[in-house]
């Protein structure tokens, strides 16, 4: 029997009440084993008591909001000159520069095709010079002679 087919007319109190129940009773047990499941979680990974602080080492964690101070309270200087490392050359870089340094560095980015691609030619037109001048001195070879 499909469900369009069935009315709820034809289903007497009694029999409304117990699929109503047998509906309820899912839900709160899908609901209780949800959060069971969580508290199992965090029990586990260690995350469960990271809410129980004493108050006093959570003054060590607000954020301040005083002119002149960064969020942790410490004394922003815009000025500052903050360095990066590069990771291929080690070389210590200001961080505006970092980017273009490292598009250099590591031969990659929009130019590094072009520079590629003249090094290439380079490198060809010396081999093929070195391969004329090996083509010449077997010309130019006095110990050899023709018939």
């Amino acid at each position: 029997m499909k469900m369009e087919e069935m009315s709820l007319s034809g289903l007497d109190n009694s029999k409304l009440e117990a699929i109503a129940q047998e509906i309820y009773a899912d839900l709160v047990e899908d609901s209780c084993l949800g959060f069971c499941f969580e508290v199992h979680r965090a029990v586990k990974c260690g995350y469960f008591f990271l809410d129980d602080t004493d108050p006093d080492s959570m003054k060590d964690f607000e954020i301040v909001d005083q002119p002149g101070l960064d969020i942790f309270g410490q004394v922003f200087n815009q000025w500052k000159s903050k360095e990066c490392v590069c990771p291929n050359c080690s070389r210590s870089i200001a961080a505006s520069r970092f980017a273009p340094h490292l598009e250099k560095c590591l031969g990659m980015g929009r130019n590094s095709s072009r520079i590629a691609n003249r090094r290439i030619a380079n490198s060809n037109n010396m081999n093929k010079s070195e391969s004329d001048q090996e083509d010449n001195d077997d010309i130019n070879d006095n110990d050899w002679s023709y018939g």
